[in-house]
C-alpha cells in the first residue's frame, strides 16, 4: 500500500531538516509524490524567452523564491528521497501537454483540460506574488495575463509541463 502526499513543497522539518515523511511511515513502508513541474517546456525546443507563458512562470518562481517559497520540487524528489535514506526509489516522468496539439487523441484530451486548468488558475496563482512582491499594479497585470491567455490559446504553442511519479520505500533498518 501506497500513502500518496500532496503537495510536496514542504518536505521537510524546518526545525531539525529532517524529512517529515520520513518520520511518519513505518519501516519498510512505501510512499508515492506525484508532482508537476510548473515551468513550460517547449516539444520545439525551448520557449522564447520573451513568450508570455515562459515570462509568466518565471515571475512567479522569481516572487516565491524570493519570499523562501521553494519552487520546482518535483525534479528533486528521487534525490530528496535517497538522500532520506528510502530505497526502491522508482521515478517516472510523464509528458502533460498544454493545449490539444498532439496527434494522440488522449493526449490531446489531457491538454484541452490541463490548458483550461492553467488559464483559470492565472490571476489566482499571480495576484499575491505580482502585487506584493514584485510590486506590479493590477492594471499591470491583468494586461500581462491577457498576454498570457492569448499565448496558450496559440496553436503554434506547443508547450508541455513533466508530471513526477515518484515512490520509494523506508528502509526495514536504519543504517
Amino acid at each position: 500500500m501506497r500513502l500518496i502526499l500532496f503537495p510536496p513543497a514542504l518536505l521537510t522539518d524546518l526545525g531539525t531538516n529532517t524529512p517529515i515523511f520520513a518520520r511518519h511511515l513505518k519501516p519498510g513502508g512505501w510512499i508515492e509524490f506525484q508532482e508537476i513541474d510548473h515551468f513550460p517546456y517547449s516539444q520545439d525546443g525551448e520557449l522564447a524567452a520573451d513568450n508570455p507563458i515562459r515570462l509568466y512562470w518565471s515571475h512567479i518562481h522569481a516572487a516565491l523564491r524570493s519570499i523562501n517559497v521553494q519552487v520546482n520540487n518535483a525534479p528533486r524528489l528521487a534525490s530528496l528521497m535517497r538522500s532520506a535514506g528510502f530505497v526502491n526509489v522508482t521515478e517516472r516522468i510523464y509528458f502533460t501537454p498544454i493545449g490539444p496539439w498532439p496527434h494522440n487523441k488522449q493526449l490531446r484530451e489531457v491538454g484541452m483540460y490541463w490548458r483550461t486548468v492553467l488559464i483559470e488558475g492565472l490571476e489566482a496563482i499571480a495576484l499575491r506574488p505580482f502585487t506584493k512582491v514584485l510590486g506590479w499594479r493590477t492594471e499591470e497585470i491583468e494586461a500581462f495575463l491577457a498576454e498570457v491567455k492569448e499565448a496558450y490559446m496559440d496553436p503554434r504553442t506547443r508547450a508541455y509541463m513533466p508530471f513526477y511519479i515518484v515512490y520509494g520505500q523506508k528502509p526495514m533498518t536504519v543504517e
